[in-house]
């Protein structure tokens, strides 16, 4: 591996070394003095986007690397100053120097108040944008009401989607966030929708990203400050459903020359209301069960950035985060077992159950940004340790009755305990080397993760539940990847390669042989773009991409939540691969199609059985499919009107689940479908009274080997913005008509299955917002993305 490191630091060391064509230019004002701190912009004429940015220094000189691309102009602007642009010739052969004068607006601005936005929905190369700062709907919630709101995304309690595709991974700030199921819900929750600057939803992820999710990578890009002084906000609010959610959240920032500090804390009470329904039926048999549950949980999570710039081209930091949860659930649950034909009550059986939970999790992050010239060249390093601990405490009692209501069975309380610790460790190193011939992406990374998780029943429990286990497990993962993205014409091409190599070793006290797995993967990716002319462009993109599995899903002991009811694990889980192509095709900014198909072989999902003859069922994680999915999206955005902004998107897919011989049954179709529409009305000229309506509609599909009934939903908010817009009110109302309860059937071996689930999403939201601080920008403030590690599973 340190010879790996050495090659890329040596081709950097020969690469930096190369020449290439620059523009040099000098801002002057109307009497030829140097304009300080003007921004310099590069971009692309066809579709704005910024190519390279940089500031002239105290004489008014810049430096920017003028990268092959057609249709390029350099836009120039200063406060006090007429704003102007430069087209620069399609082919530069030598360095070009520039002289440019700027005329004076003719009077001095006290203060300047910039209200423009962004469209709410943006469609990219690799990407759709959804700039959440500009959802009325997402206001004073938190992650995952930002991300019910993106496009295409869906939210539930087994983890984050895509519409008609597979498992994605989340990122902050470029930053993969290893979690699955409830404890990426918690994690997100935790980060308040005030703080996110926008959302990428990346089907096809380039090679500098992370190759784990099947379908892709969520990118949740939390804002920065550029302003100097002190300034925050803060954000207190309530949620009403069936119970409620008490919030308050404090962001502070300090900027001062070349320190940098912020910082962000988050204190949250809630109680929520979830029932569910399931029905397993056999020619022999009928097993009925509902249960409802009462979940009270509360916690903080607090976290603190410095940041210092050891000079203009190097800044150095470090990140501290810090955060506690603690549950506590309540289940009633009952269940009726019938013989059939007839449908003749067998026996009852009564659950009864509470569950205390604590999470915990420390995060240190030390990073080292360095600007290599001013072309564009930069060396990126981020080192993260990660700690994260769960402790549940888990109690319930089982009473089984025959059809007179006699007793037939009573179990004591039954109490266990489940805890698990996680350790993880990562080194990065990222390089950026725009060159004449083409910008080149190189990188390492370094991953060590050590999980332990036990499972510990009390000694007075009956004895058919006994089922104790210590498991410990340990991935490392090595990688290096490399990319070129080239301009030629009105093309674009981009090749990239990651190389991954992962050894994994589980132990388990009930198993004598260690479950090892050790394998060499590559991911190779293609992007190809093609501008027919200024108002379309066409794009093919292609991704190979792995999905590993969640470290607890590895533990094979039982955990029951009633005497006949378990969850197992499964220690020789194989990851799943997938190759992911789309086509896509934009006019303008307001029409966007694609077409994508997704291939995934060796799928794992967990999946319910049930046991007729004992009346037992449970849910085992199982490679158990190979899946295809074949979709078209349509995406179209109305903004000519300048009260109403309208984004809209459509979705029709086909997916093919093929069994691998783990379940009996053979090969599952379904076609289904998704649209969705959102509309932001302004209602005053200054644009401070603000209201959204969005609707969107699920058709049935496949999920797991079940295939849901179609759910919709209808949100509303209001938004008001006072005090010169310091203070926001906004109330939001989700799920008006109740309507967004999931209901699932299907077919496993056998056993016909209904399942319902709704998790009180109807409620209403109250959010009060105030800013404070010093509200005057500094164009010197470094520009570079702010980044948070989280390597982990995780339910802060």
């Amino acid at each position: 591996m340190k010879r790996n490191l050495f090659t890329i630091l040596l081709i950097l060391a020969v690469l930096t070394s190369s020449g290439q064509h620059l523009v040099k230019g000098k801002v002057i004002d109307e009497n030829s003095r140097p304009v300080v701190s003007a921004s310099i912009v590069l971009q692309q004429k066809s579709d704005k986007s910024i190519m390279q940015t940089t500031i002239t220094d105290s004489t008014g000189l810049f430096l920017i690397n003028a990268k092959q691309a057609l249709q390029r102009e350099l836009i120039i602007s200063a406060i006090g100053f007429e704003s102007t642009s430069i087209d620069l010739p399609d082919a530069l052969n030598q360095d070009t120097a520039l002289l440019i004068r700027l005329t004076n607006e003719g009077k001095q601005l006290k203060q300047v108040s910039i209200y423009s936005k962004a469209p709410l929905i943006e469609r990219k190369t690799d990407r759709i944008l959804f700039n959440v700062e500009n959802s009325l709907s997402a206001i004073g919630g938190d992650g995952v009401d930002a991300l019910n709101k993106a496009p295409g995304v869906r939210v539930n309690d087994d983890g984050i989607n895509i519409v008609g595709k597979n498992s994605v991974k989340i990122m902050v700030n470029d930053r993969l966030v290893q979690l699955s199921g409830i404890d990426l819900i918690n994690y997100v929750k935790s980060i308040p929708s005030t703080n996110i600057k926008r959302i990428e939803i990346i089907t096809n992820p380039s090679a500098r990203y992370e190759a784990d999710g099947n379908s892709g990578l969520i990118n949740i890009v939390l804002k920065k400050n550029l302003t100097q002084g002190f300034n925050g906000l803060i954000n207190t609010g309530a949620v009403i459903s069936s119970r409620y959610l008490l919030g308050l959240t404090g962001v502070f920032n300090y900027n001062l020359d070349k320190l940098h500090i912020s910082s962000n804390l988050t204190g949250v009470y809630s109680e929520s209301l979830s029932n569910a329904t399931a029905e397993f039926s056999t020619p022999k048999s009928l097993w009925e069960r509902q249960s409802t549950s009462l979940m009270k949980w509360k916690g903080m999570r607090g976290d603190v950035r410095v940041d210092y710039d050891l000079s203009e081209k190097t800044t150095v930091g470090v990140k501290y985060v810090q955060g506690v949860r603690n549950y506590k659930v309540d289940l009633d649950e009952n269940g009726r077992f019938y013989t059939q034909p007839g449908r003749r009550l067998d026996s009852t059986l009564l659950n009864i159950g509470n569950d205390k939970l604590e999470y915990t999790l420390r995060n240190v992050e030390i990073y080292l940004d360095h600007k290599i010239d001013t072309s564009g060249k930069k060396i990126e390093f981020a080192s993260n340790y990660f700690r994260y601990g769960t402790e549940d405490d888990n109690r319930f009692q089982s009473s089984s009755y025959n059809d007179k209501h006699e007793l037939l069975n009573s179990y004591k309380p039954v109490g266990l305990s489940e805890n698990e610790h996680i350790d993880i460790f990562t080194n990065k190193l990222d390089l950026k080397l725009p060159y004449k011939f083409a910008d080149l992406e190189l990188g390492a990374k370094l991953s060590n993760i050590k999980s332990k998780n036990s499972l510990m029943y009390e000694k007075t429990a009956n004895v058919s539940v006994l089922n104790n286990n210590v498991f410990d497990y340990s991935e490392n993962t090595q990688s290096l990847y490399a990319s070129a993205d080239k301009e030629i014409g009105k093309w674009n091409v981009k090749l990239g390669l990651r190389i991954e190599t992962t050894q994994t070793i589980g132990n388990s006290s009930v198993q004598t042989e260690s479950a090892k797995n050790n394998y060499f993967q590559l991911f190779p990716t293609f992007y190809l773009q093609h501008i027919l002319n200024e108002n379309n462009n066409l794009s093919f993109t292609y991704g190979r991409r792995i999905n590993r599995p969640d470290y607890s899903l590895l533990n094979p002991a039982r955990l029951y939540s009633a005497v006949n009811v378990y969850e197992e694990g499964n220690p020789y889980l194989k990851p799943s691969f997938s190759n992911n192509f789309e086509l896509n095709y934009n006019y303008k900014d307001w029409l966007s199609t694609s077409v994508y198909s997704n291939f995934v072989s060796n799928g794992f999902s967990l999946l319910d059985f049930f046991d007729a003859q004992n009346n037992i069922q449970s849910q085992v994680i199982r490679n158990y499919a190979n899946t295809v999915t074949v979709g078209l999206s349509e995406t179209i955005t109305f903004n000519k009107v300048s009260w109403w902004e309208n984004n809209n998107q459509f979705n029709i897919y086909l997916n093919r689940s093929k069994s691998n011989g783990a379940i009996a049954e053979g090969t599952l179709k379904q076609l289904s479908g998704y649209v969705s529409t959102n509309n932001t009305f302004t209602l005053n000229t200054k644009k401070t009274l603000m209201a959204n309506a969005t609707f969107w509609y699920q058709f049935p599909e496949v999920y797991n080997r079940l295939i849901s009934e179609a759910y919709y939903a209808a949100d509303l908010s209001f938004r008001a913005m006072v005090m010169d817009r310091k203070l926001t009110l906004a109330v939001n109302i989700s799920d008006v008509f109740k309507t967004s309860q999931q209901k699932y059937k299907g077919t496993v071996n056998g056993v016909n299955q209904f399942s319902t689930r709704y998790n009180d999403n109807r409620k209403a939201r109250i959010t009060i917002l105030y800013r404070f601080g010093n509200s005057k920008g500094n164009k010197a403030v470094r520009n570079t993305d702010e980044s948070e590690t989280n390597r982990v599973k995780q339910g802060i």
